[in-house]
């Protein structure tokens, strides 16, 4: 849901403004929630496409490629040269043409990679937790404040936050 969210934000914030009919998603972290993460945002919108997947582990890849393919069908553009395994696979995803980056790697990871991504003038959806410790929290502060100064849009994932069960507790 959260990632449908980023759809929203990101549709008037200019991705489609330059004339684009389609937004090219970048898939960082292809475990199950990086797979979840790709078809909600598939959902949110016909002209989204999957662009771009990395991730370290090899298995976590070929998985995610089965279940995308199937899911996604012809919005799965993904092909052999946009698809990145390693420790470097984030700034690959990130270097390959995409227009949003979805990042759902252990959040360790995160603020490293968030900071790329503004950097290099990407928005950027990223699941919660954003980071895990004050150093990692500051650079997310800075990114945030880097993309805010870029027009770029930040979306973070929230769980449970629209579940009417967590909210009537």
């Amino acid at each position: 849901t959260s990632t449908a969210a980023t759809a929203a934000i990101l549709l008037p914030s200019g991705v489609f403004a330059q004339g684009k009919d389609q937004i090219k998603i970048g898939l960082i972290g292809c475990g199950g929630r990086g797979t979840g993460a790709a078809i909600d945002a598939a959902d949110a919108d016909p002209g989204v496409v999957l662009w771009s997947m990395g991730d370290v582990f090899t298995d976590k890849m070929q998985s995610s490629t089965g279940t995308l393919k199937e899911r996604l069908k012809d919005r799965f553009q993904v092909t052999a040269d946009r698809t990145h395994l390693g420790f470097d696979a984030f700034e690959k995803v990130i270097k390959s043409g995409v227009d949003v980056v979805v990042l759902c790697t252990p959040p360790a990871f995160r603020p490293a990679h968030l900071k790329a991504a503004i950097d290099a003038g990407k928005h950027v959806f990223m699941e919660k937790p954003v980071a895990v410790d004050g150093p990692g929290i500051r650079s997310v502060i800075e990114s945030a404040n880097a993309a805010k100064a870029k027009g770029l849009a930040i979306v973070a994932g929230t769980q449970r936050r629209h579940d009417v069960a967590y909210r009537e507790a």
